[in-house]
């Protein structure tokens, strides 16, 4: 009788164990929601109303060359490229990116941004090692062409092994649910076994003192609750007898049949009081998600300040008859007069050095006159941008020394925005001559430059089959 009971109980209790196993998730999509814009002006807003959509599709990496291959209805030159998404960092200890482009291009992991908003070659900028956990962490990026070349491209160095570019696995379009790790609950619910009691007299029809031949049943009445654990209570001592005549029961029950146990021993063992949460109670994802997009405008980035003003503060203005006409040919000037110009300049005044070097620029200078102005701070100090490339612009790059190049790098790289910009601008930097020298708003020389654009273009040549995925 007992044996049937928990048979029927066992399939119920059971099936509540199974309740507890959580059904899968599906997988998010792979790749990166992709939009591309074309613009008309330089350097473009970051929005997704300024201008034309002219296409949409997901892209399954950040690796890529557009030369050539307008999308849809964009066109060759002139177009903006907004993705977003997200990434998943593995487990590290340090973790640093950089992101090449061609021209402008930032891009915004997590809470941390770079990048370059101007125009230029495919150009690396490294974001230093940077605080971010392991998982799925929300990607926006931003790039535009204006035209020559394009490039696109996004590499991670991760505990100092190198860098690599980072895998098409790594992007979804929606955010990556971390495995759950919680073991689900199997424990039985406790089981609390009560017995009911009931006693039954038979009385002779004589006027004698019948015997008395009491039977008990006991019925198992079970019940499942949860802590706290609480012990069933054990069968009455005694029991009350209806009245009977003449007669008086006896004061003490008879003890249950000892083939019949107080307590059944349940099939399970209890639920440990330290039970695990249930499975479904899963960790939510960080309240920053979903990822919020940038606003539509940002800030100027620092190459759109202005200049500074052409003349010193202090500067005379230039005697009008000392400035030859545009399409007249400057006369030459002796080697020993541009020692002698040049002599404990380091010593005259802004005022006396401006005019120094106004009186300079009406000659025109060999290379190694050029090289001896512009190796100079105290002239660095005072150029205007225009003059700066009337400077620059007669250095012939092939007829400099060794010794010269270092010189002229050095004492540039420590001048002033206006005349860096005029020497980037005016000399070929990639020649070999400049390779210690580390350009405006770029963190690593040109020789680490040109390293990581050759790694790129080894990955963009490696592919180029599966380089762009297409939904068209």
């Amino acid at each position: 009788m007992f044996k049937s009971r928990w048979l029927i109980v066992a399939p119920a209790l059971l099936a509540s164990i199974f309740s507890f196993i959580p059904s899968a998730s599906a997988d998010p999509a792979p790749g990166l929601s992709t939009s591309y814009y074309t613009i008309d002006e330089i350097p473009p807003v970051q929005s997704t109303t300024e201008y034309e959509l002219c296409g949409s599709e997901v892209e399954n990496n950040i690796n890529r060359s557009y030369d050539g291959e307008p999308y849809l209805d964009c066109t060759v030159d002139l177009f903006m490229v907004h993705m977003t998404g997200f990434i998943t960092i593995p487990v590290h200890e340090t973790i640093e990116f950089w992101l090449a482009s061609d021209d402008g291009g930032t891009i915004k992991i997590g809470t941390d941004e770079w990048g370059s908003w101007n125009d230029q070659g495919c150009s690396a900028t490294e974001s230093g090692q940077i605080d971010i956990s392991a998982g799925s962490q929300p990607l926006d990026l931003w790039m535009y062409e204006n035209g020559g070349g394009t490039c696109l491209m996004l590499a991670w160095n991760i505990d100092g092994q190198g860098w690599s570019m980072v895998p098409d696995e790594a992007f979804t379009t929606d955010y990556q649910q971390p495995p759950d790790t919680t073991i689900p609950d199997t424990t039985m619910p406790e089981t609390t076994t009560t017995w009911t009691t009931t006693t039954t007299s038979t009385i002779a029809e004589s006027t004698t003192v019948p015997a008395t031949n009491p039977s008990t049943t006991s019925t198992p009445q079970t019940t499942s609750t949860h802590p706290p654990e609480t012990m069933p209570p054990s069968p009455p001592a005694t029991v009350p007898l209806p009245p009977i005549p003449e007669t008086t029961p006896p004061d003490t029950q008879p003890a249950p049949p000892e083939t019949l146990p107080v307590v059944l021993e349940p099939l399970f063992p209890p639920i440990p009081d330290t039970m695990p949460e249930p499975p479904n109670a899963t960790v939510q994802p960080p309240q920053t998600l979903p990822f919020v997009k940038p606003p539509d405008t940002v800030p100027p980035p620092p190459d759109t300040l202005p200049l500074p003003p052409d003349t010193a503060p202090d500067a005379p203005q230039a005697p009008e008859t000392s400035e030859p006409a545009k399409d007249e040919e400057l006369p030459p000037i002796s080697d020993q007069a541009v020692v002698e110009a040049l002599a404990d300049i380091d010593q005259a005044t802004p005022a006396e050095v401006k005019s120094i070097i106004t009186e300079l620029l009406t000659h025109a200078l060999t290379t190694d006159q050029a090289v001896s102005v512009a190796s100079e701070p105290a002239v660095l100090a005072v150029l205007t941008n225009e003059e700066a490339a009337q400077v620059f612009e007669q250095v012939a790059v092939e007829e400099l020394s060794t010794e010269q190049a270092v010189e002229l790098v050095a004492a540039v790289q420590d001048a002033p925005s206006s005349v860096r910009k005029a020497f980037e601008a005016v000399l070929n930097l990639f020649q070999g001559f400049a390779d210690d020298y580390v350009m405006t708003n770029q963190t690593v020389p040109i020789k680490t430059r040109r390293a990581l654009i050759a790694l790129g273009a080894v990955f963009l040549v490696s592919a180029p089959a599966t380089n762009r995925k297409k939904t068209r």
